[in-house]
Parts: structure tokens; sequence; C-alpha cells
């Protein structure tokens, strides 16, 4: 047996490089998301729930809009042109948010801010500059970017919220945007063959839309962002009304953060050693309605401590899903449709991102349970959906030496057989 295939200087290099920027530029997101909704309301003039709440959900809305058109132009003229421009346009709205004094004015920062929206094209960059045998384990480390960035930023928003404040935040968010910059000019590598493809733009999204398994994957990503959007709303309205100091909201989110990883580790080993993705989600849908029908039952300001409780099942739930819908999104795309599958599914991220901001926004002050009901539907119609989810195609005893996600080429046949 072969010994398991290890990076190259270049991939090295390219894994590196990126796995930063995407550190830094998932950093930024989630720095703001923990604390924005009480910060908004405190620190910005005309800011009412449903303004706070659109302004939340507003980097949502213009990520989502252009996660397909960037992934299918940088399958069109290349990954690190589309990467500059969606970052360029993440460092003026964020150095705008930092400037802003209404909430007017911190819409219109979010929206451009979420315009820079970089996940298709650096996936698929990463793909580009990566051979098929240790793809999965460079997937894993930029996934493992991302998670670093979501830690840390559990831990360390409570404590810049009380130090430095909204804008305070904003300008750090700025400033690592900035280093992401200068990192994709200076030191990210270009791949040796530009990953361009002549398909008709038409012709990606169809093959992309046309494959059921992306379709439910697509719409679980939607249902656990739209959860968890609506969830950092009302957390830090609940820990004020728990009597905790924004300083020490890290004794919340910290937990939190342990109570998701506890989850997430062995939802994956089991999901990708066994091949039981379907079960493995299964399982976090039933968590997640749990969570979602104890908010419902103890909706209200009198139960707070209740809501809490149901927030961390959320988040048990919530990180069920986190390392497997990326995963199968890369086993279930072909490689000229790589970037626009990444597209389609970091829309359906974002659009979650931002219609679970604005529900919360208008819904969080009602006396009846809204918002929970609406959550709970969403997700039961993923549940309904994961009915028709086949489970890709196992490792292959040829390929014991790479990741079952590394299988992309028998796992798109696959799936395009069952289409």
């Amino acid at each position: 047996m072969s010994k398991p295939s290890l990076f190259t200087p270049q991939e090295t290099k390219g894994i590196l490089s990126l796995g930063t920027i995407m550190f830094s530029h998932m950093l930024g997101l989630f720095l703001i998301l923990p604390v924005f909704s009480l910060l908004a309301k405190e620190s910005l003039t005309n800011a009412s729930n449903a303004t706070v709440g659109l302004a939340m959900g507003a980097y949502g809305l213009t990520a989502a809009c252009l996660q397909v058109p960037l992934g299918v132009w940088s399958d069109k003229v290349g990954r690190k042109p589309v990467l500059a421009f969606a970052l360029l346009l993440f460092v003026s709205g964020s150095l705008l948010a930092a400037m802003a004094d209404s909430i007017e004015l911190m819409i219109l920062a979010r929206l451009i801010q979420g315009a820079g929206a970089v996940s298709a094209p650096l996936f698929a960059l990463i793909a580009d500059l990566t051979r098929p045998e240790v793809r999965a384990r460079a997937n894993a480390g930029l996934g493992g970017a991302v998670g670093l960035s979501f830690g840390i930023s559990m831990s360390l928003s409570p404590l810049l919220a009380g130090w430095v404040g909204l804008h305070g935040i904003f300008w750090i968010i700025s400033a690592l945007a900035c280093v992401s910059m200068l990192l994709l000019f200076t030191v990210v590598p270009s791949p040796l063959e530009r990953a361009t493809t002549k398909e008709p733009v038409l012709q990606l999204l169809k093959l992309t839309l046309a494959n059921r398994e992306l379709r439910i994957i697509n719409l679980g990503a939607f249902a656990s962002k739209m959860g968890l959007s609506a969830v950092f709303f009302m957390l830090p309205f609940t820990l004020r009304g728990l009597g905790l100091d924004k300083a020490d909201w890290w004794k919340i989110y910290l937990p939190l953060l342990l109570v998701g990883g506890v989850a997430m580790v062995p939802a994956a080993i089991m999901a990708e050693a066994k091949n039981k993705f379907k079960q493995v989600m299964a399982t976090g849908i039933a968590t997640m309605l749990v969570a979602f029908g104890l908010l419902a039952w103890f909706w209200g300001e009198a139960h707070l401590v209740a809501r809490l409780v149901a927030i961390f099942l959320f988040f048990m739930a919530f990180n069920v899903f986190e390392p497997l819908f990326p995963s199968l999104v890369t086993r279930l795309s072909t490689a000229e449709s790589k970037g626009t599958a990444s597209g389609v599914y970091n829309l359906s991220q974002f659009l979650g991102l931002a219609l679970g901001s604005i529900l919360a926004g208008l819904l969080y002050a009602q006396t009846l349970p809204y918002l929970a009901g609406a959550l709970a539907l969403v997700a039961l119609a993923f549940g309904f959906a994961l009915r028709g989810f086949a489970n890709p195609p196992p490792r292959q005893a040829h390929a014991a030496t790479a990741p079952v996600s590394d299988l992309e080429e028998q796992t798109a046949e696959a799936a395009a057989e069952q289409v």
C-alpha cells in the first residue's frame, strides 16, 4: 500500500496563504455577529429592532446575490481577479461601517460589505492549486480556518464589545481585510493552469441545480444559517436580561463553543468514516426541532434560562451540519462546475443569514413565538427533503489512502445517474 500523498511546496503555500485569508475574512464576519444587535441599538441613531435586524441581515442579502455571479465569473476568468474585486468591496464596506453613526448608514455599509463574497472563488482556487488526492485535506484546512475564526470570535467578541465598542470592532475588521488583500497580491500562488471553462453560464447553473443531493444540502445550509443569525440576534438581549455585563458574555459564548465542538467531532467521524451522512443530518434536524420547540414553549422575558438552554441545543445541532455540507458540495460537483456549485451553496447560506436576522428583528418583540415557529417550519422542510437524500458512494478500496471526500469524479457520476 502506498503512503498518503503529501503536499507539494506550492500546495503548502497556497493552503497556508488562502487559509489565512479565509481566517481573516471569516473572523471579520464572526466578530460582529454575537454582539451586533445590542451594540447597534445602543450606538446608532434611529435604531430599532426591525432596522437593526435589517442591518444585521444586509450583509447576507448582497452576499447571497453575488455568490453565484462571483462563482461563475471565477469559472470564466480565473479566481484571483475575482477574489481581489470581492476583497476590495469588503474593505470598503468595513471602513464605512467603522464610521457609521446612524442605522441607515450602517445598513448601506453592511450591504457593501456583503458584496465582498469571497467564499466561492476562494474554495475554487484551493481546488485549482491542489491535486485531487490531497484536495480533501486542503479543504479541511480551510474549514479549520473557518472553525478557528469562529471559536476565537466567540471568545473575543464580547471582550472587544466592552473595550472598543461597535465602531472599534469594525476598524479591526477593516485592518484584517487589508491584510487579506496584501496576502492575495504577495503570497497566494497562481495556478499553473488557469481553471476556466468554456461551458455557458446557464449550463453550469443547470448542472448544479439538477443535482438532487446538492439541492437538499443547499436547503439545509439555508435552514441552519437562518437559525444561527436569529439566535445571535436574540442572545445579546437574553444575556443582558440575565444581568450579565458585555465583558462577561464570554462565560456563555465559550461553553457554547465547547458544546458545538463536542457535537461536531463525532458527527463528522460518523458521517465520513461510516458513510452515514443522511443519518447524522437527521439527528441534527431532530435536535434543532427540539430547540425551537423549547424556545416556543418558553417564549418571553420570564423564561430567559429556558431560552438559553434552547440556544445551547440549537448550537449542538448547527455544529452537526457544519463539517458535512462543504464536504458534500465538493464531492457532488464536477471539476468544471465547482465554482458555480460553491456559489449556489454560499448563496443559500447567506440568504439564510439575511432572512434569519430580518425575521428576528421583526418578530423578536412579539408576545407569541412567531419567530420560533418560522425557524421550526424551515427546519421541518429540510427534514422532509432529506428523505430523498442518497448517501454518496462509500470509499473505494483502491482509494483507501485518500479521504472519502476526494472521490469527486466517482461521486459526481453517481449523483448524475441518480438525477
